[in-house]
């Protein structure tokens, strides 16, 4: 294989080998086949490995070709992990044997029990592990903790009470192979027998691998912690035993802030041919469920729902060419999965390649979750390839990069995925696949695509302030107005960091209440600003318009409300960190000046009032601001649940977290108090 090299002839490290690992033997056969038959209906191209829970696997091993998975079978691992359940327990207890996930052959992986139905692609686990060690499903939670500790647990002083409340369920655990190994266990055995007293008895490697996870050095989290801290979109555990109104096709039917990734039975709710609950996706999955895939497109009824497209029906199943002379064509040459494939050929220019629609109406806050191989045709040399979406809106067209140049050769075949999150309002959504330079002909193979809807504290357009709650749009508007009446009578001064509907609502409904201010806008995407929010802003008095990079600027005569908008906007493109490490170019772009303009142009604290931080780079906004606070200034950060911007908050005097998603700082408690007492 071609070595890889970023931009600059730099050599980048190898993908990492991703997968899935499942415990399961004969004994437990027929959950294991519900299992494999929905885990591969949404994750039909993700490695799969089974862990043989007992010796007897001869009935799986007969799965093995039609639902594609390998065996983890070194004896010696399995051995391993037989010593550390008999050592606990004493006796060799299977559970003990996901150990093993930490010795296979995946850098990074899940696991995921077999007493369950997978619902949801797993793909979005693999970004969320660029920030954590280990990660499991359910966890955070008071409820959990005593499946995991004793209260005693308290009392000896080992654990810190985040290491406690912890308490993570271990049937889910996503993970990278350096954070654990065999050899560790056994080093850590007797920490663990020591406290054997302390853990929850009865239960065999749960206790035993929350301590291992919280006492590693790692980062841990549990995905039921992050939705609740506030990261949206996110697919949880369901517990079986809460019965499902509609199952329509094998999926949880209707719309979910936080979709089903998996249905877990456990424990009493199962039975030795069926669980006692939920039948309708036991029936949809079970032994008598046809395994596998669809070969053809599944027509996407809503989020959470899946669309497929395998090209094996001898159709382009909805797929075209951007306009010029490609064409599009089914081709047996090369194939993912199965036999087919879209061949894109006949290109004269770089942009034209496949392209397909998404389902409409497109509502900002949604989440597409876009994934398919690529492969050149032969003969072709290597080249970058990348996958975007055309963003139609108000009769202009924006063109926002799902994944970034990636170098694919006709020698294998390369994933191209990513989430985006449609941030703007649209009218018409299409994805497409193209060439950085040249025009190769390629092949596109197994197309996924997913939608999970916003968070309901955070589905914006509700607002009329921006992409937030409706409470949070009013605590907003509460602050600016009872700031200006704490003030010296002067225009309110205000800086906001992040340009978008706020810049326009915020100082209108200032105007419409007689109050004069002078808002600072800052933002970094000169085509998203040029897109959405000029138009508005050269109708307006009082509007002025500096773009950094070339130094222009536009100032429209001053209206009669004493209101002037002031926007400072710089060229850095869409970044989209958040999309995980195919986006690390987004992470780490320049946006020093668009952070530091603030300090830079003060005349010192207390320059202004309100300091509104809702756009790139917040930590460090928040930084610059706490260098700008003046005796009564405030500081408002939106979506405060996420943890990466706590440490920030720490630098603040005073603050509290106030509404569905938002903090307010400022430099002293008492005028904090003050302004929360009116609000």
């Amino acid at each position: 294989m071609p070595e890889l090299v970023d931009g600059g002839g730099i050599p980048m490290p190898p993908h990492p080998h991703r997968g899935v690992y499942f415990l399961a033997n004969d004994g437990f056969l027929d959950y294991a086949t519900a299992f494999l038959n929905s885990f591969r209906r949404f994750n039909p191209d993700l490695p799969l490995c089974l862990i043989p829970f007992a010796d007897d696997i001869g009935e799986l091993r007969k799965l093995q070709s039609s639902h594609g998975f390998s065996i983890l079978d070194d004896r010696k691992v399995l051995d391993a992990c037989d010593a550390v359940g008999r050592a606990i327990r004493g006796t060799p207890r299977g559970h003990f044997r996901k150990l093993a996930m930490w010795e296979g052959e995946f850098d990074e992986f899940a696991y995921f029990d077999s007493d369950t139905v997978v619902l949801h692609s797993a793909d979005f686990v693999f970004d969320l592990l660029a920030d954590f060690g280990f990660l499991t499903a359910h966890g955070d939670d008071p409820m959990t903790r005593q499946f995991v500790w004793n209260d005693s647990i308290e009392t000896i002083g080992r654990l810190t009470e985040e290491q406690i409340s912890f308490a993570g369920a271990t049937g889910f655990i996503a993970s990278r192979k350096e954070c654990l190994s065999l050899a560790e266990v056994a080093e850590r055995l007797p920490d663990v027998l020591e406290l054997q007293p302390h853990m929850c008895p009865g239960l065999n490697d749960q206790p035993m691998l929350n301590y291992l996870m919280v006492t590693s050095g790692h980062r841990f989290a549990s995905l039921y912690g992050l939705a609740n801290a506030g990261v949206p979109g996110l697919a949880l555990e369901w517990w079986g035993g809460d019965p499902i109104d509609t199952v329509e096709d094998g999926q949880v039917a209707g719309r979910h802030q936080n979709p089903p990734l998996f249905i877990h039975w456990s424990g009493s709710l199962k039975q030795t041919a069926a669980p006692i609950v939920n039948r309708s996706l036991w029936e949809a999955y079970g032994p008598a469920a046809a395994p596998g895939p669809s070969s053809t497109t599944a027509e996407l009824e809503g989020p959470g729902a899946m669309s497929t497209c395998s090209f094996e029906d001898g159709t382009t199943q909805g797929w075209s060419c951007r306009v010029g002379s490609a064409r599009v064509t089914i081709s047996d040459t090369y194939a993912h999965s199965s036999a087919h494939s879209l061949l894109c050929s006949s290109r004269t220019e770089p942009w034209e390649g496949p392209r397909f629609a998404l389902p409409a109406p497109p509502t900002p806050g949604q989440t597409y979750s876009l994934r398919l191989w690529a492969r050149l045709a032969a003969g072709e040399a290597p080249t970058d390839l990348k996958l975007s979406v055309e963003r139609h809106t108000s009769g202009s067209i924006f063109y926002d990069t799902v994944v970034p140049d990636t170098l694919v050769t006709e020698e294998r075949w390369v994933e191209l995925g990513g989430a985006y999150t449609l941030t703007h309002e649209a009218t018409r959504l299409v994805v497409y696949a193209e060439s950085v330079h040249g025009t190769p002909s390629f092949h596109i193979d197994d197309f996924t695509l997913t939608i999970a809807d916003p968070p309901a504290d955070s589905s914006g357009h509700d607002s009329p302030y921006g992409l937030m709650s409706v409470a949070d749009g009013e605590l907003i508007r509460t602050v600016l107005l009872k700031a200006a009446a704490l003030g010296n009578g002067g225009p309110l001064r205000v800086l906001e960091w992040g340009s978008g509907r706020s810049t326009l609502a915020f100082p209108q409904l200032l105007a419409d209440a007689g109050v004069p201010c002078r808002w600072t806008s800052l933002e970094h995407h000169r085509g998203y600003f040029d897109g959405e929010l000029l138009p508005q802003l050269a109708a307006r008095p009082g509007a002025s318009v500096r773009y950094v990079d070339d130094g222009t600027a536009t100032v429209n005569e001053p209206g009669t409300d004493g209101g002037r908008i002031d926007v400072v906007c710089w060229n850095r493109g869409p970044l989209h960190p958040q999309f995980g490490p195919s986006h690390h170019a987004d992470r780490v772009a320049d946006l020093d000046d668009y952070v530091a303009y603030p300090a830079q142009v003060s005349s010192g604290p207390g320059e202004y009032d309100v300091v509104l931080v809702d756009g790139r780079k917040r930590r460090r906004c928040l930084l610059t601001a706490r260098g700008l606070l003046g005796d009564r200034t405030v500081v408002l950060l939106h979506d405060a649940g996420r943890r990466y911007y706590h440490c920030a908050l720490e630098t603040y005097p005073a603050g509290r977290f106030i509404g569905d998603d938002l903090w307010i700082g400022a430099m002293d408690e008492d005028v904090l108090s003050e302004l929360l007492r009116r609000l």
